[in-house]
């Protein structure tokens, strides 16, 4: 019982939640967790309640315990235990009770889960008992965790005596050497046996997306010597032998054994207290993580004021930045973060009628009345938000952007008001982020226009109305044609030929982006096939869409159309995305690499991030941004910046190309910087198939003229 009614000691809101939840999906005003000893009844955790325990004589608990099951009282004046009672006549007037016993694996009862309100209900229904049957298994369970907590803290020794017998996996590793200890329930949990796991590490039970999470406590454990009489306890997913995935509390302990530093972790399954826990959630119409009412509860009330016809404002919330937070501290920091908006929402609005998280890092505020004020509302918010946010003792800093609708100013029915409340947040974050937009109807008119236009590129694809064009590419320092680079055109049925700076943007989004470039590929080679035929060391440049990238038939694709050899092709890529190919698919990129087609950065020099790739032997070469040759003419640094770039993929032994030339003072300058290759319209517009095979021509004669 004493380990139990260290209850004080839990982590903050460890019960909280918990009692909240009671709270809201019983909607009573009251709910608490209580602990009894022979004269007192402490509350542990307590919901809309303002004392801290009562007398064991007095308490409706008391004889829920001694019945040892659900104790329901719909009106305590009815019930003759109870009319006299002090907590129904005085401070916090009882008049409808329901309470549950906590009970110890053991079988002891220990306290109790209550519900209570100040006016009669009725009795509990079948489905409302084993709701709160439900909740008292949460608390125990949570309770439980923190005994053995408390119980590993004060021995280790002890702990690992009672390990054989113990429902929970027990691992100690040195970080060094790897796992020392593992106990029969890791291997009942894990799958695999002690032998397997001597020497093994932990972090291979981990999903790789909870690795940051893992390493950030190792990491407090062996940095910070007084964190081993900290221990904490860390909820993670593990990862079973056969691949599945569970949620899981890991308590987390560090000590001292000849020397070495060994930490020890007690694993606990919650799989079923997760699916337990969320379910309960969803039907007390609260989100689980930050306690602000859930996506369905919230459009549930805003369809309610629809019907009903009264006026109100959307504030729709999304963080900037957020998945950075993920994917550098990991995901129990991006849950804090989340939190902490949740409770930056609570204090910014106090007079909204509801908040709710929409799902992910998304946000919505409902505020009554129309949409006049609620620019400084938002204003105050994303100022709130973007303050610096701690964690673990290191700031941590998002921004936010929002978008605001109203009813019935904006839309006419929920489903019109949501929809323009989006469409400001889109444009709030297109013009910059970090700032608030108010829904103008000319939003909805531009998201008409574009969705038609995406319907329209869909049939275009189907219906293959692209055609390509060839612009010529030809040696810096003779002027001889070396090939061509292969752009893509709309034969628009109504607008006439669109250039890729009217579609590509929207394209590029799309998956119908890999079925057009496919098509780019196969087309592109096929032409210069031919070509090749009369000028046999013909080269083709082609851009790659990033779903292409990751597409698994790119390598058949490049071989077919090459007829078994790419080696005449040049792969064009952005930086950012031939080094997320080569981090994240290295065996896609190894079989495109194996086609004989090369890689070429394209647009180098626009992030500094393109240096690093060079360091890698599969970068043939790059092409030097038009911005920077635009500029040859009138900037002195960027000339400098330009033959630095130029001496770098020379002395490394890459093909470097200048694009963009225009006039003849940038073609002598591109030939003085050594470049290979040059293209521009300066030299040679885009060219059709047709045209581009008689410039061909004329090339070939003009050889022919030199040659003799």
């Amino acid at each position: 019982m004493a380990s139990y009614q260290q209850a004080n000691a839990l982590p903050e809101n460890a019960l909280d939640r918990l009692t909240t939840l009671a709270a809201r999906l019983f909607r009573v005003p009251t709910a608490f967790v209580s602990l009894i000893d022979d004269q007192r009844q402490l509350f542990a955790s307590r919901y809309g309640l303002n004392i801290t325990g009562t007398a064991r004589s007095v308490a409706f608990c008391d004889h829920t315990l001694a019945q040892g099951e659900i104790l329901c009282v719909p009106d305590a004046l009815d019930d003759p235990r109870f009319r006299d009672s002090p907590l129904v006549h005085g401070y916090p007037h009882i008049r409808f009770y329901a309470g549950i016993p906590l009970t110890t694996p053991d079988g002891h009862h220990i306290g109790t889960v209550c519900l209570t309100d100040t006016q009669p209900r009725p009795p509990l229904t079948d489905a409302d008992r084993q709701h709160l049957t439900d909740i008292a298994a949460l608390v125990m369970d949570r309770m439980e965790v923190h005994r053995l907590e408390l119980l590993r803290h004060a021995s280790q020794q002890r702990l690992e005596s009672i390990s054989a017998t113990s429902p929970d996996a027990i691992i100690c590793t040195d970080l060094r050497q790897g796992i020392t200890f593992w106990n029969p329930a890791a291997t009942a949990m894990f799958g695999y046996g002690p032998e397997e796991m001597a020497g093994q590490y932990v972090a291979g039970l981990i999903p790789e997306r909870c690795q940051t999470d893992y390493r950030n406590e190792l990491e407090r454990l062996t940095a910070d010597e007084a964190a081993i009489s900290q221990p904490r306890t860390l909820q993670i997913w593990g990862l079973r032998r056969d691949g599945r995935e569970f949620p899981a509390d890991v308590s987390f302990s560090g000590w001292r054994e000849g020397g070495e530093r060994l930490v020890g972790m007690i694993i606990r399954d919650v799989t079923a207290r997760h699916e337990s826990e969320a379910r309960l959630c969803e039907l007390a119409s609260l989100d689980m993580l930050t306690r602000l009412a859930s996506r369905g509860a919230f459009m549930q009330q805003l369809g309610q004021l629809t019907e009903a016809d009264v006026p109100y404002t959307l504030l729709m919330i999304d963080l900037d930045g957020f998945k950075e937070v993920n994917d550098t501290l990991g995901h129990a920091a991006g849950d804090a973060l989340l939190c902490h908006v949740a409770e930056q929402i609570r204090q910014t609005c106090p007079g909204a009628v509801t908040a709710a998280r929409l799902g992910g890092d998304e946000f919505i505020i409902l505020l009554p009345g129309g949409s006049s004020g609620a620019g400084l509302t938002a204003d105050r918010l994303i100022a709130a938000v973007q303050r610096p946010f701690s964690y673990h003792g290191s700031p941590v800093v998002v921004g936010a952007s929002t978008g605001i609708a109203a009813y019935p100013e904006h839309g006419e029915d929920t489903s019109a008001v949501m929809s323009a409340a989006d469409l400001a947040l889109y444009r709030a974050k297109a013009s910059g982020k970090g700032c608030s937009v108010l829904f103008r109807p000319e939003y909805l008119a531009a998201e008409q226009r574009r969705r038609r236009f995406e319907r329209e590129l869909e049939t275009a694809v189907r219906q293959q109305q692209f055609i390509l064009h060839y612009q010529p590419r030809y040696d810096a320092g003779t002027g001889r044609l070396l090939g061509c680079e292969a752009l893509v055109r709309w034969q628009h049925p109504a607008r006439g030929l669109l250039l890729p700076a009217d579609f590509i943007e929207m394209l590029v989004k799309s998956p119908l982006s890999v079925t057009l470039g496919e098509w780019i590929i196969r087309t592109a080679l096929a032409q210069v096939r031919q070509w090749q035929v009369r000028c046999p060391e013909l080269r083709v440049s082609i851009n790659l869409f990033p779903r292409q990238l990751s597409d698994p038939g790119l390598e058949s694709v490049l071989r077919e159309s090459a007829g078994g050899d790419a080696v005449f092709v040049d792969l064009e890529v952005d930086e950012p995305l031939l080094a997320e190919l080569v981090q994240d698919a290295p065996a896609q990129f190894a079989a495109i690499q194996l086609t004989g087609a090369a890689f070429v950065i394209d647009h180098y020099g626009r992030t500094l991030g393109a240096i690093s790739l060079l360091r890698h032997g599969f970068v043939s070469g790059f092409k030097i941004d038009k911005s920077l040759t635009l500029e040859l003419d009138t900037n002195k640094r960027v000339r400098m910046m330009f033959r630095a770039i130029a001496a770098l993929g020379k002395s490394l032994g890459l093909s470097v190309a200048a694009e963009g030339v225009e006039d003849v003072g940038q073609r002598a300058f591109v030939t003085g910087a050594q470049c290979d290759i040059m293209q521009g319209n300066g030299l040679c517009r885009p060219l059709t198939a047709a045209a581009f095979e008689a410039l061909l021509a004329a090339e070939n004669a003009s050889m022919t003229i030199m040659d003799k």
